[in-house]
């Protein structure tokens, strides 16, 4: 099959080795990719990564640095042949995948970072056959590629514990960030501040709920917070940017207040926990199914976001581009100057290009309206 490869730090398309098709596992046909924040750390700070996931003892995200890689872990896919003891699916089926598999050693890995099961960034993989969301007729399987990380903003948002009329924060405005908007404003939560350096993506904010977008290089968010929330209020603050905004955090929040943690970086930052401690402030670090849940509650969440129709996907799909094209995205989502206006790239593995796309270059511009 066809994908596009990363190895020694350059991007080629090529054909790639597919395990064999194995009991309780599926064959699927990936039909858009996303590029997720952890892809970018995984390909500019590889090191730092993979340290990053010894240290959490996750074999789940360990991959050999000086082999091939497929990246790709979300996505939708259509199923095309389902291995020995598979029931639950059927071929022809369409699903937003959850990338995960079990290796001929039974450890579990994710699909985009395992080196003998490639991502989404390919014409076909193999995974479990357990925990997809199938796609209902209507929902469109290209724009469902969004839900991961809409569901990682909304589990960010709902393990605060915010209830209705209550104030949050939304620090950064990627995919994840507006996913904790839209988890947020469907929950009533009131004021809704978001902060971003990029004027498009406060702008997408607003379009899904937020009260206020600011742009932190020239404005405290947590000031505008206290402006509209008045006193009493408890702040609840969804950290979504992957930044180190930690630290800062912590000494600019009022007490009692909630910091859910989703946006991951994997270079160590030094917290002041005395400041936290005098506060009594709540640190949650957030990643997947919270404990006691058997199923991924966050993207079945996000899926109803969908489904119902509470956010545009097509607002946050700034561009598509084929397998050729993984370099370019992957630049433009974090380029060397820090400064982008991008903020979903979706890669169609049938999209025969390695340039850029706007919505309406590569013919959805009715979707997109």
């Amino acid at each position: 099959m066809r994908a596009s490869i990363y190895h020694e730090g350059e991007f080629t398309v090529g054909d790639f080795p597919l395990p064999e098709l194995g009991a309780w596992q599926l064959r699927v046909r990936p039909i858009a990719n996303g590029i997720c924040g952890g892809d970018l750390s995984a390909w500019a700070h590889t090191e730092e990564f993979l340290a990053s996931n010894r240290e959490a003892k996750q074999e789940t995200f360990l991959f050999d640095s000086a082999r091939p890689l497929v990246f790709g872990h979300e996505f939708t896919a259509e199923v095309t042949e389902l291995g020995p003891g598979v029931s639950e699916y059927s071929v022809g089926q369409r699903l937003f995948v959850l990338p995960w598999v079990a290796d001929a050693a039974g450890v579990v890995r994710c699909v985009g970072y395992a080196n003998d099961y490639p991502g989404g960034m390919s014409t076909e993989t193999i995974v479990g056959a357990g925990m997809h969301v199938p796609l209902e007729a209507g929902v469109d399987p290209i724009l469902a590629a969004t839900l991961e990380p809409v569901a990682t903003g909304t589990n960010g948002a709902r393990q605060t514990g915010i209830s209705q009329g209550e104030g949050a924060l939304v620090t950064g405005a990627g995919p994840i960030g507006l996913g904790a908007v839209v988890e947020l404003a469907a929950r009533g939560a009131n004021p809704i501040v978001v902060s971003d350096p990029s004027a498009k993506r406060r702008e997408i904010a607003l379009a899904y709920g937020a009260h206020v977008a600011v742009d932190p290089r020239y404005t405290d968010p947590v000031a505008v917070w206290k402006e509209l929330a008045g006193d009493g209020g408890r702040l609840y603050v969804v950290e979504a940017s992957g930044a180190r905004l930690l630290s800062h955090l912590i000494a600019r929040v009022p007490p009692h207040t909630v910091i859910s943690i989703v946006g991951a970086n994997a270079e160590p930052e030094a917290i002041r926990s005395m400041t936290a401690v005098v506060n009594n402030l709540t640190l949650k670090f957030v990643c997947g199914p919270v404990y006691g849940e058997t199923r991924y509650e966050g993207v079945w969440r996000a899926y109803e976001h969908l489904r119902e129709g509470r956010y545009d996907p097509a607002l946050m799909v700034t561009a598509y581009t084929g397998l050729a094209g993984a370099r370019t995205a992957f630049e433009a989502l974090r380029p060397s100057d820090g400064a982008t206006e991008q903020v979903k790239i979706l890669i169609l593995p049938e999209l025969d290009t390695d340039e850029l796309l706007t919505p309406e270059q590569a013919g959805f511009a009715s979707v997109a309206n």
